[in-house]
């Protein structure tokens, strides 16, 4: 079999070499991934009584605090485009799928710390796997949405727009993931910075209230995402200000984070080893 041998010295001094490695590595891990992605799956299903509804518990218990906070009176809410309570599960749905975009890529290489120091495996079928993990569960998410949708609002042909919204918030999620996976795969500081910042960006996203009209939290980045996404439900065909910039930045974000993982790799392997 032929060894790896991971270097210090800087691989784009060949950037030809480099990339045409890259491609190698992304062309080779679709089979790896799936394989690695069913049997986590299996792994999971082994290991809990409850399954998928560990993905829907949280969201409900916010849907319920929340309906029960707004219904109280307690916190004054806007006026919101859908009934509140389905507001507040959609948004929830959504923001769920982004934020295990940005947990998947650190969460699956950390778990296969020794798979990755020690085997031929490319890291990039890992996080792949993970990925693949990211959109099952927000399809699993979202067939639950569908079904109370059809109790709530009548059908409109833009939900079905509504699966082109979660991936681009998983794509977005993933980018800004797998930047931090290096540093992550480093020091455990990293994960419980990213727990922390999720706490603070999900209050600063109109998750739970709508987005108002001015000030700066028309400036988060998931805004666009989030509310063009929930206003499909409503029939509305256009995207709001911004969307198409962030889901463009998503984009050559996620590329440039796989590549800057390329770059780092070597030095975080021979940390890690």
């Amino acid at each position: 079999m032929e060894d790896i041998v991971y270097s210090a010295s800087p691989e784009l001094r060949r950037p030809r070499h480099f990339s045409a490695k890259a491609m190698v590595d992304l062309r080779a891990s679709g089979a790896i991934a799936w394989r690695l992605f069913r049997s986590n799956l299996r792994v999971r299903h082994r290991r809990t009584f409850l399954g998928y509804l560990w993905l829907l518990m949280p969201v409900m218990g916010t849907v319920l605090i929340c309906s029960y906070i707004h219904s109280r009176r307690i916190v004054s809410i806007a006026p919101t485009s859908l009934p509140y309570p389905l507001f507040v599960l959609s948004g929830m749905i959504l923001w769920q799928s982004f934020v295990d975009a940005i947990n998947a890529p650190l969460q699956q290489l950390t778990a296969a710390r020794q798979l990755i120091t020690r085997s031929r495996v490319p890291h990039e079928a890992i996080i792949l796997a993970g990925a693949m993990e990211v959109l099952l569960n927000a399809v699993v998410r979202l067939a639950v949405l569908v079904v109370v949708i059809a109790i709530w609002v009548p059908f409109v042909p833009s939900m079905a727009l509504i699966p082109a919204g979660v991936v681009a918030l998983v794509v977005f999620g993933l980018a800004i993931g797998l930047a931090v996976a290096p540093l992550g795969l480093l020091y455990d500081d990293i994960g419980r910075v990213i727990a922390m910042a999720m706490t603070f960006w999900f209050f600063l996203t109109p998750v739970i209230y709508p987005l108002p009209s001015f000030g700066p939290l028309r400036f988060n980045p998931v805004a666009p995402l989030l509310v063009t996404t929930r206003n499909w439900l409503l029939g509305w065909w256009g995207v709001s200000n911004g969307f198409l910039v962030i889901v463009g930045i998503a984009l050559v974000g996620l590329v440039a984070a796989w590549l800057w993982y390329r770059l780092a790799r070597p030095h975080v392997v021979s940390r890690l080893g």
